[in-house]
């Protein structure tokens, strides 16, 4: 599934097109059954050279109104300048094209009131906003968690840590050094912060390098050069065993030896 790393690589792609005046247009069945009333008020509430900014996995775009744009890739959403398989709209204006496939067809299209993005979505915790503070965050995190909550939880729950997904909670549990089943109240506060800086550290390292090119994301810029260290792995750089496991979150998580549950 892309994750907050891809989400910000597709919302850049989709500024090359939005820097003209453009068009949302329907292709698929599937979408013009589902979403033909959302495309309409898309084209008529879309303000020119309005760029798309991200909130973890979430790309959104200011329309007209006291609206927003709510582009969600779900597990195999992307974009792409070629017409391919599984394309369901494209966006279009005279110099080119951007299509949007989803194989899965589990990615979501809605528009939003300003006051539901406001009161909903804050991205004051999302580590690839520019205005980041990790000492606020670690704040909000020990008043909003409970003491006995999993980090494996914990991690995906956009709220609290929006953008990431299983192959970065994995990345930052392993860079830590800590069990994805261990409770909240027996991390120490020190290690409670490198967690934390961890989590911005591979997301801002994924971005940079182009994105987790999993079989779901392909980006749509170039060949990304992101290594992951444990994430889908036999085997870590120092030539330690992973582990296949499936923890509390309902999701399998890459473990090695050194991530001991206290």
């Amino acid at each position: 599934m892309p994750e907050g790393p891809e989400a910000k690589i597709s919302s850049n792609y989709l500024n090359k097109i939005l820097l003209d005046k453009s068009k949302f247009q329907i292709i698929s069945s599937y979408y013009s059954d589902k979403y033909s009333e959302v495309f309409k008020t898309i084209n008529s509430n879309l303000i020119n050279n309005k760029l798309s900014f991200t909130i973890g996995k979430n790309i959104f775009l200011k329309l007209k109104n006291q609206q927003f744009l709510r582009i969600h890739l779900g597990m195999t959403g992307g974009l792409s300048e070629n017409y391919k398989k599984h394309c369901h709209f494209k966006i279009t204006n005279k110099h080119r094209d951007i299509y949007f496939i989803d194989v899965r067809k589990f990615g979501k299209i809605e528009i939003i009131s300003s006051q539901n993005f406001y009161e909903k979505y804050d991205n004051n915790f999302d580590s690839l906003n520019k205005n980041y503070n990790i000492e606020e965050h670690f704040d909000f995190l020990q008043k909003t968690i409970k003491p006995h909550q999993k980090i494996c939880k914990i991690l995906l729950n956009q709220k609290l840590f929006p953008g990431v997904g299983n192959y970065i909670k994995s990345e930052t549990l392993y860079l830590t050094n800590i069990h994805p089943e261990q409770t909240w109240n027996l991390i120490t506060i020190k290690k409670k912060k490198e967690l934390i800086n961890n989590t911005k550290i591979v997301m801002n390292d994924s971005f940079a390098s182009g994105g987790a090119e999993l079989k779901d994301f392909k980006n749509p810029f170039r060949n990304s050069n992101y290594q992951l260290k444990i994430y889908g792995k036999k085997y870590t750089g120092d030539k330690i065993k992973v582990s296949k496991i499936k923890t509390s979150d309902q999701r399998t998580t890459w473990i090695c030896k050194n991530q001991k549950l206290m």
